[in-house]
């Protein structure tokens, strides 16, 4: 995918999934944006500290980029081990998980608007979750709950900002191999029975996501927006 002349900006771009992404848009020629607390592993992406909780942490980030031509939201959490059924959910997990997960998401779109409106082809691409679809978010509360809600806000931009060329749509990874999920993976239970789940037998690995994702940031998909992108190994598919 030829992404040269692309200003791309990637939220959470030094964990597992991100970093993936940026290497992935670097690769085939796109000037990258990482917005993340988290300094970065090396890269050529231009990093800006950023606490994407924080309304004017996100909005001072953003204003040293004047257009945008895509937003990718990968920041996440997913506090394995402290979510659980909502009855055992602490108000502190669910907080933290809505905090990071949605509103982060919320900031980082609201506040990359007028860049992506200014490019004319703007596309924003948020990563969602099986979690936020299907009973895969059993145990997850705040977790499940948090990606449902940036996958609804996700149709809800493509309806809104039609007319003014922005596009949004949403890429739902199955399990992956990051260090988000690594304590389920360390579970003598758990890990296994994931891998059971998916109908191709194996973890995903984070460029698995890159073919698609650096086609709802081209020209080539100007006719995909308000979709959902499963890259799971079927596991949606039940």
């Amino acid at each position: 995918m030829e992404l040269t002349g692309y200003n791309v900006v990637v939220t959470g771009g030094s964990g597992g999934i991100g970093s993936a992404l940026i290497t992935g848009l670097i690769q085939s020629g796109a000037t990258v944006h990482n917005l993340d607390l988290q300094s970065p592993a090396p890269s050529d992406a231009k990093f800006y500290k950023t606490d994407l909780t924080d309304e004017n942490s996100v909005k001072a980030s953003l204003s040293f980029i004047k257009t945008i031509d895509a937003l990718i939201v990968c920041a996440g959490v997913q506090l394995v081990g402290a979510d659980s059924k909502i009855a055992e959910v602490s108000l502190d997990t669910w907080q933290k998980t809505i905090d990071i997960n949605m509103t982060g998401a919320f900031l980082s779109v609201k506040h990359a608007m007028p860049g992506l409106i200014q490019s004319g082809r703007g596309s924003v691409v948020l990563i969602g979750s099986p979690t936020g679809m299907t009973m895969e978010g059993a145990g997850y509360t705040a977790y499940g709950a948090s990606k449902a809600g940036m996958m609804g806000l996700s149709r809800i931009i493509a309806v809104d900002y039609k007319e003014q060329g922005v596009r949004s749509n949403v890429v739902v990874p199955g399990t992956m191999s990051t260090p988000l999920i690594q304590k389920i993976w360390d579970d003598p239970e758990k890990g296994p029975d994931l891998i059971r789940r998916t109908p191709l037998g194996r973890m995903g690995k984070p460029s698995d996501l890159v073919g698609l994702v650096n086609w709802l940031v081209s020209d080539q998909s100007s006719f995909a927006t308000g979709a959902m992108y499963a890259v799971d190994g079927g596991m949606t598919a039940r």
